[in-house]
């Protein structure tokens, strides 16, 4: 069977963070590795999103052209996908040829078909940057439900779609400036055409995930209006019309043609110009679609209109959108330093480790929270210790006493019972995953491990050697079948390791065994004695930052009943408060100290300070007679990690002031400002928060410790 797969463009503006990679791209893969397992032919298509002001406007700050931002990050994107085993047969781009001619005759078509119109809009300009700004450019509070930084275009909170003149109080999110309101003229998508159709084909979706099934119809059902599907921007694909110079069409509406495209340039490359047609065209070949929540709307209500609008392509049978991943509570943002990108968590943690992990907390149902911690937890205490100490054990046995442990004799309860639960354990899984349930998929194959362990435990081989050889080759025989059955469901989520397991097994084909019926064929196994890919997970040893810092926001300050130059200092993370004793009351005032945003040591270990309890230290420039607290520019988040040499908080947990102490931190000075160096391992690094360095908030002596 072919099966078309398609995973939302990543925006070719900034680094992938593992937001992303849970959200639109771990899912999908290992349901295509399952697919191909089966036996399925699988296109698996993605590719980078190129166009649109938030690539102009990067380009500026960074005195490249548009161009070279997107050739940087789709480098960068393709690199990171690769150092995760996530394998598309073809990572396009927006700004390929054929994608613009793909796009044109799209456009052209829906113009005929009376589904686009053109018509005057109010849309925001900015004056500070002297151009037309994209919605979500925009920021402000959301009408619906109050959050303060929504996007014009989106609430990244609720989820609702908005126009940026619907916002309280708008701002520009490059400059700050107050955004105009200005009239242009522009085409616009009959969305309002569709909408009977859009409801029929959403409520024939029974087998959807109800997250998107619920948004749809809930979207669908408040009416849908016409939408604008062009801008006046520079960078993007051309209008096929004349008197359009200034004007390209919209990201979003040429963006999801991309998957086309995409799909037409992989089959042109390899010599078949037709060869995209049955996927695409013929009806009994399902599409998929992966992405997050916030690309919901595109993908079960726009992109479906614009199919059913063109007419002779496959609507998507199957919608896959992940809610998600939050780190201590926030969504991942690199531009704020929440979370880690894919380069800084491989530094710390071998790919398979947090592919498993990652599949094991996919937001499937609901926000999930990525923690250090449960990450080198479950890692070892499942992967490692049950998993990998019971294919060492059958292994390591197995070459000890024998060259070849072949089927034979007949099997007792045990062995039988064993056998029928791991079928009905591949059954269990590989309904899940062809279901698209990845974590329930990854539960079967742990429950499976765990009686594996238990079974060989009972065999006791052993002892089995002694008095009966043929016993022992028996139960060795069905756990190297389970070992070989384990390895295979687990090739999906951690191909890699999966790989050399095989080899361990003594096998070199690729597992490919779609039928129940057939596990416990094999004729013999031959294991190979080799090094295990198999290491116990010691975060602290990849990363040596033990420290916590954070950014917090000085909520309220009060004298310390029982000492005359302590303060009482309360402090936000955003999604948490602290209270710290702080000597700072001979060096600023309380009102100097309000709304002030500082940097927080924030596992520091508890202390009880002349009667009242402190959590937590604030950094400052001390050099006995002058006090000068670090800062951040207004724009940094509280609750973002401050990093040090780019490395992150490694989730040790609590520390004692001598082992901040030992970080050396001190003042390095220049006409710029003052930096913030620390010793880290032996070397020397800086403090950075969200890509900028942090400083003392006034210049002191060059080397003034920071305490």
């Amino acid at each position: 069977m072919k099966i078309l797969v398609n995973c939302a463009l990543p925006y070719a503006s900034g680094p992938l963070h593992l937001g992303h990679i849970a959200g639109a791209y771990l899912g999908p893969d290992i349901f295509v590795r399952f697919q191909r397992m089966m036996g399925n032919e699988v296109m698996f298509v993605s590719g980078s999103d190129e166009y649109g002001t938030p690539i102009t406007i990067r380009a500026d700050k960074e005195g490249k052209t548009p161009g070279e931002i997107a050739d940087f990050y789709h480098k960068d994107h393709m690199d990171t996908f690769h150092s995760l085993d996530i394998d598309f047969d073809i990572f396009s781009r927006t700004t390929e040829k054929i994608h613009s001619e793909t796009v044109s005759e799209f456009f052209l078509d829906l113009l005929k078909g009376g589904y686009l119109v053109e018509k005057s809009m109010i849309a925001p300009y900015c004056p500070g940057c002297g151009r037309f700004m994209p919605d979500r450019y925009i920021v402000g509070t959301c009408p619906n439900c109050g959050y303060k930084d929504a996007r014009g275009d989106q609430c990244d909170e609720c989820g609702k779609t908005l126009d940026a003149k619907d916002l309280i109080n708008p701002r520009c999110s490059i400059c700050g400036d107050i955004p105009e309101f200005r009239e242009t003229n522009h085409f616009f998508l009959r969305l309002d055409l569709m909408q009977e159709k859009l409801l029929e084909w959403i409520d024939g979706k029974k087998d959807w995930r109800p997250n998107v099934v619920n948004f749809t119809r809930n979207f669908i059902s408040s009416g849908l209006r016409e939408r604008p599907i062009t801008r006046d921007i520079e960078w993007g694909v051309r209008i096929p019309l004349e008197g359009y110079d200034h004007k390209r069409i919209y990201v979003w509406f040429e963006a999801l043609i991309g998957y086309l495209s995409a799909t037409k340039l992989f089959f042109r490359n390899s010599g078949q110009e037709d060869g995209w047609k049955p996927f695409w065209q013929d009806p009994e070949i399902p599409a998929y679609y992966f992405m997050g929540k916030d690309n919901i709307e595109f993908h079960t209500i726009i992109w479906p209109a614009m199919l059913m609008a063109r007419g002779g392509l496959n609507l998507p049978t199957r919608v896959v959108a992940n809610e998600y991943l939050r780190f201590r509570g926030e969504k991942f943002s690199k531009s704020r330093g929440i979370g880690f990108t894919v380069d800084e968590i491989l530094k710390l943690v071998p790919k398979d480790y947090l592919r498993y992990y990652m599949a094991s907390n996919l937001p499937e149902g609901g926000d999930t929270n990525f923690s250090m911690e449960e990450l080198v937890d479950r890692v070892n205490t499942e992967y490692i210790d049950k998993f990998g100490n019971f294919i060492n054990r059958i292994v390591s046995f197995s070459t000890a006493h024998f060259n070849e442990i072949e089927r034979s004799g007949a099997f007792d309860s045990d062995d039988t019972s064993m056998m029928d639960f791991a079928r009905e354990k591949f059954r269990s899984w590989k309904s899940a995953i062809s279901d698209v349930q990845i974590k329930k998929g990854l539960q079967e194959w742990l429950e499976l491990v765990k009686y594996a362990n238990s079974y060989f435990n009972r065999s006791q081989p052993w002892a089995l050697i002694k008095t009966d050889q043929e016993a022992c080759r028996r139960k060795l025989y069905v756990s190297l079948g389970v070992a070989d059955v384990l390895s295979g469901m687990i090739f999906p989520y951690t191909p890699s390791s999966s790989v050399l397991i095989r080899k361990m097994l003594g096998k070199s084909d690729a597992f490919s065994i779609n039928d129940d019926n057939n596990l416990f064929a094999v004729p013999s196994y031959s294991p190979v004695k080799g090094e295990p890919p198999f290491r116990k997970l010691d975060i602290t040893a990849a990363n040596p930052n033990n420290m916590d810092l954070v950014v917090g926001k000085i909520l309220d300050v009060s004298y310390h009943p029982n000492a005359d130059k302590l303060y009482l200092i309360r402090v936000s993370f955003g999604d948490s408060e602290t209270r710290i004793v702080s000597g700072l009351r001979d060096h600023y005032t309380m009102g100097q100290l309000l709304g002030r945003k500082i940097i927080v040591v924030r596992n520091l270990k508890k202390a009880r300070i002349r009667g009242e309890d402190s959590n937590g230290m604030l950094l400052a420039a001390d050099n006995g007679a002058v006090v000068k607290l670090l800062t951040v520019p207004d724009s940094i988040k509280e609750g973002t990690t401050v990093n040090i040499d780019g490395y992150p908080y490694n989730g040790k947990g609590t520390i004692t002031i001598d082992e901040v102490h030992a970080y050396s931190m001190a003042a390095e000075c220049s006409s710029g400002g003052c930096k913030v160096q620390a010793s880290l391992d032996g070397k020397s690094g800086y403090l950075e928060v969200s890509g900028q360095f942090v400083y003392v908030s006034e210049m002191v002596e060059n080397g003034c410790r920071i305490k």
